[in-house]
């Protein structure tokens, strides 16, 4: 088998694997099903990629599986033709494209890509970038609000030079979403960074288990209205199990549905948790790189515990 079949069939695996985690998701209604059908469509395909790059995917959900989202992100000589095309079917508004455009010429990313997402009775989309860059560049783009100097004096304070990704929604509930790494992975910091931007602490058994992880720790803020409307932190170092761990702790819904949705798309677990905080409510996703689903046990044998990364 060739290098371009090999991943032309890891390609088809991954979207396989995301379409058939939908049959588990009743938060997924019938009527959704064309919309995520036109954004995995609009994922270029391996022949429609420069020579060398293939598409990166992350599928997240909800533990209590009440939220989806898919991403894909990779070189925009292959993703922005796709994207313009995508767009186009969703009747993007001008004022979602001169974002686009304005913030594309702004930094000109090396990673860009469109996500799709479930939650709330209603299908979200939009665009991101993977790559980093330095936040004195993206800080002018943002209005005169109050979103803008609590995040401007987090980073001064913290000495944070540069922002890892940056999410953007399109349609009738716009947002903007910029990730930041957590200086030296402090889990201290995380504690901080709550009482920050949302006035209230981190709870205590939250604080326990991220700094138990050991894994990378990044934040992501999102931004509505001149407002910051959820503040998550996303660790790279918490198995699947730590995650059912952390819902208990924080009394979170954990669906069992969940797990056989993740040994679905990927025999390598979780990726990264997020533990968010919007308002009065709190909840946990579970991301995951879509690949082979995990191996199934043989007769007699005794199954692997789910604690996977």
């Amino acid at each position: 088998m060739s290098q371009l079949d090999n991943v032309l069939h890891t390609a088809l695996q991954t979207r396989l694997a995301l379409q058939i985690s939908l049959s588990s998701l009743p938060v997924v209604e019938e009527w959704m099903d064309i919309h995520l059908d036109r954004w995995l469509e609009h994922v270029p395909m391996p022949p429609e990629m420069p020579s060398g790059h293939i598409a990166s995917y992350l599928a997240g959900i909800g533990s209590d599986g009440r939220r989806v989202w898919w991403g894909s992100w990779g070189d925009p000589r292959g993703f922005v033709p796709k994207m313009a095309d995508y767009f186009k079917l969703c009747n993007i508004a001008k004022s979602d494209e001169q974002i686009l455009d304005q913030i594309g010429l702004a930094f000109e990313p090396s990673l860009v890509g469109t996500w799709v997402g479930v939650w709330g009775g209603r299908v979200t989309t939009g665009w991101h970038f993977w790559d980093p860059h330095e936040f004195a560049r993206l800080e002018p783009l943002f209005g005169t609000h109050e979103a803008k100097f609590l995040l401007k004096k987090w980073v001064t304070d913290h000495k944070i030079e540069q922002f890892s990704r940056f999410m953007q929604a399109i349609g009738d509930h716009p947002f903007s979403e910029v990730e930041l790494k957590v200086p030296d992975d402090d889990p201290a910091r995380v504690g901080e960074a709550f009482q920050h931007f949302t006035g209230k602490a981190l709870p205590p058994a939250a604080a326990d288990l991220i700094k138990d992880s050991r894994g990378s720790l990044s934040l992501a803020v999102r931004i509505a209205g001149g407002a910051i409307t959820r503040l998550s932190v996303l660790s790279a170092g918490m198995t699947l199990a730590t995650a059912r761990e952390l819902c208990t702790a924080t009394k979170i819904t954990f669906d069992e549905r969940v797990e056989r949705v993740v040994n679905t798309m990927s025999g390598d677990g979780v990726s990264r948790v997020e533990y968010g905080v919007a308002g009065e409510h709190a909840g946990v996703d579970l991301y995951i790189e879509p690949s082979e689903p995990a191996k199934k046990p043989a007769p007699g044998e005794v199954p692997a515990a789910s604690t996977a990364n």
